[in-house]
């Protein structure tokens, strides 16, 4: 039946071919009063037509009703087909079309089935059971209306037939069906239960798909006349990429149909041919930032006459016009500049040199014998700690670790690993911990796997023995932090390290030279006159090729700000300091100024010699703390021990507490205040030979949303500072 169909409308659209007019296609329209063409937009319009739905079924039931059927046949159904439409020329033979609607996929599938020796009732005068071959007819009734969106690209040729292709989304909005099994032969017989229907089931299709997705083929013959109106016969193919639903049901589909479209149109700009009559004079003006000489129009009077013919305009106009000459002014600024020095106080003063002298730097990098792991998880990868491989541990030396306390931390294993080979006496307890909570409740099997983890590590990293490593689980930690907060939670999930070698935990220690400047802020001062054309400005001070600071602006120079304490902006050998400024205008053109500050840069054995006051510094920080706690443990202690043998009469001391996130702003200023009184009692130190300054959490000095960085907050900074002769 489809076949025929489609053939009929081959035939209809050769006929049309035979008999069309042969008038030309409506990109441009001429409108007869004026003349003038008016150049195609686009189209709108509606579409309808009639859909052939051809239904390929490979199933026999739905799942979840039962059937007894074994395939249902192809079938065909049809229903109509509503489109609006907009078509849009993109080149001569080219368009781009969407279209808007419903249609439906919906039809009757049907097949016919021999069953041999069914139980059935002679429905005679006097009905009788008995058992024979029947012919049964299964139907599947399904209602599948969709809204479509189809995008397609049509290209023309033979100058009225037009190929259309592109995709077609629908959305099945109900999908229903009724499903029945009926006694088709032999007449005069019922099943079992007196009815000749059975299998009955109705409701929605299940697992139907609502979205369809098909591809589309179309040819079209575009019918035109002379007014903007257009008909368009056209067969549409459509060849599916998604099944109706879960079974193997395909529905394929033609459509034969007519659109009705409108064409929008806008006029084309006219060819404007002009006979212009001038009267002219120049005023001429020298003006900065120019290159060349530059002319133009300030003020025009005109008066025009106008008339159009078809797509041209005759239009003569007399004008009267003031011109303006504008010259280059030549780009000469007066630039200076000078390095101003500035006090601590803000005071301003003439700076010709600066002082930079060195220092030698003992930093104090403690251990947290601490290895924190993500909830409910016993693998390494889910902490912050750097794991290496075999050939990477052999390399690993602990003075090649960054003077950074927390890469220290995350090296802790391999720290430890490290001093276990170069110690093999020494043995190390390794306790595994849990929050006690959720998944992780009385979860001691946890808790060992964390400390099997770590010991594995040592084990096939470092190459430690088994037996130097104990394995201990628990809950809690014995210190724990506080669990009813997400962060104390996070801080029980931990391995602990311990042992009765106190040298495996001892800080890792860094020697080296480290600068101090004075004055440590200048700025640099740059003085401009006869630059009112300047739109830019560089300001830059290196010491040889090494930049100390660069900045740059528009319109006029500003000072410039260089603070030369900080890290990548100090000078760092004898030679001077260059401060340089360029000027520009909007051409380019450019003038600059530098001014030299010279260095005294005095090192360690130049102090010496010259007996002036060289420094030792030697800062400690100390993991001394417990959650809410001032009190030191024994380990600490041991460190402040060694600090103290540090101090000479002549030295300074200070003493920095902090505290982690958690508590009161106020209490932890107050509980690092008792910090920095405890390391004070264990230092021995007078209040006259001590600066203590209790932070708090006023000043996180590591990241509080890792554990490690809230036990690192739990701290006290010891700086010792002691003159060199």
């Amino acid at each position: 039946m489809s076949f025929r169909i489609l053939s009929a409308v081959v035939c209809c659209v050769v006929v049309l071919l035979l008999h069309s007019p042969q008038t030309l296609a409506q990109e441009t329209r001429k409108d007869p009063a004026t003349g003038r063409t008016y150049h195609l937009q686009y189209f709108i319009g509606l579409y309808t037509g009639l859909g052939i739905n051809l239904h390929t079924a490979g199933f026999g039931q739905l799942p979840g009703f039962p059937s007894c059927c074994i395939e249902y046949k192809d079938n065909t159904s049809l229903s109509p087909v509503f489109d609006a439409l907009i078509e849009v020329p993109i080149m001569h033979d080219l368009r781009i079309q969407g279209r808007l609607g419903y249609t439906g996929l919906g039809g009757l599938l049907s097949t016919q089935q021999v069953i041999g020796n069914e139980p059935v009732i002679d429905d005679g005068p006097v009905p009788t059971a008995t058992r024979r071959d029947v012919i049964v007819e299964h139907t599947l009734d399904a209602a599948l209306p969709m809204v479509v969106l189809e995008p397609t690209i049509g290209y023309r040729f033979l100058d009225f037939f037009w190929l259309n292709a592109g995709l077609r989304g629908g959305y099945v909005f109900s999908s229903t069906f009724i499903q029945a099994e009926r006694l088709f032969s032999p007449e005069g017989y019922t099943f079992t239960d007196g009815s000749t229907v059975r299998n009955q089931a109705s409701g929605d299709i299940p697992g139907a798909v609502p979205f369809q997705v098909h591809g589309v083929l179309g040819l079209g013959y575009e019918l035109l006349t002379k007014s903007r109106i257009s008909l368009v016969p056209e067969v549409r193919y459509y060849f599916p990429f998604t099944k109706i639903a879960s079974v193997d049901w395909l529905v394929q589909s033609f459509q034969l149909g007519v659109s009705v479209r409108y064409g929008i149109y806008s006029p084309s700009d006219p060819v404007v041919i002009r006979d212009t009559v001038f009267i002219r004079d120049t005023t001429v003006v020298a003006k900065p930032n120019l290159k060349n000489d530059n002319i133009f129009l300030s003020r025009s009077e005109s008066a025009q006459e106008s008339r159009d013919e078809g797509d041209k305009r005759f239009t003569t106009v007399t004008i009267t016009e003031h011109y303006i000459r504008e010259t280059p002014r030549p780009f000469k600024p007066d630039v200076g500049l000078k390095f101003i020095a500035l006090a601590d106080d803000g005071t301003a003063m003439p700076a010709d040199s600066v002082r930079v002298e060195e220092l030698d730097v003992i930093e104090n990098y403690p251990l947290l014998p601490q290895i924190f792991f993500a909830h409910n998880s016993s693998s390494l990868d889910s902490s912050r700690q750097i794991t290496l491989d075999r050939s990477q541990a052999q390399d690993f030396r602990t003075m090649d670790l960054t003077r950074d306390q927390i890469d220290v931390y995350r090296n802790i294993l391999n720290v430890v690993g490290y001093r276990l080979q170069k110690n093999p006496s020494a043995s190390v307890t390794i306790t595994g911990c849990i929050d006690n909570l959720d998944e992780e409740k009385n979860n001691k099997e946890l808790a060992r796997q964390r400390a099997e983890t770590v010991k594995d590590y040592l084990v096939t990293v470092w190459g430690i023995e088994g037996e130097r490593l104990k394995v201990v689980s628990r809950g809690l930690p014995q210190n724990p932090a506080n669990p009813a907060m997400p962060d104390g939670q996070q801080e029980n999930r931990r391995v602990e390290l311990s042992s009765d070698d106190n040298a495996l935990f001892e800080p890792v220690e860094f020697r080296d030279r480290d600068l101090t400047v004075s004055p440590r802020v200048f700025n640099l001062h740059p003085t401009i006159t006869n630059g009112e054309d300047i739109s830019a400005w560089d300001a830059s001070i290196h010491q040889e090729s090494n930049v100390l600071l660069t900045s740059s602006g528009s319109g006029q120079p500003t000072d410039v700000r260089w603070n030369a304490d900080t890290n990548g902006s100090k000078p760092k050998t004898a030679k001077p300091v260059i401060g340089t400024l360029v000027v520009k205008n909007e051409l380019g053109q450019s003038y600059s100024s530098s001014d030299t500050l010279n260095v005294d840069y005095v090192t360690l054995q130049l102090m010496k010699s010259r007996e002036e006051g060289g420094k030792l510094v030697e800062r400690y920080s100390l993991i001394v703390f417990e959650f809410n706690s001032a009190h030191l443990n024994p380990a600490n202690e041991r460190v402040l021990e060694r600090v103290k043998q540090r101090i000479r009469p002549e030295s300074k001391v200070k003493i920095v507490g902090f505290a982690d996130r958690q508590g009161n702003p106020d209490y932890n200023r107050s509980l690092a205040q008792r910090r920095c009184e405890e390391a004070q009692r264990v230092l021995g130190l007078s209040d006259d030979r001590v600066t203590i300054e209790p932070v708090g959490s006023d000043r996180l000095i590591f990241d509080n949303d890792y554990p490690e960085g809230r036990s690192y907050s739990r701290t006290v900074h010891i700086e010792i500072e002691t003159p060199l002769r």
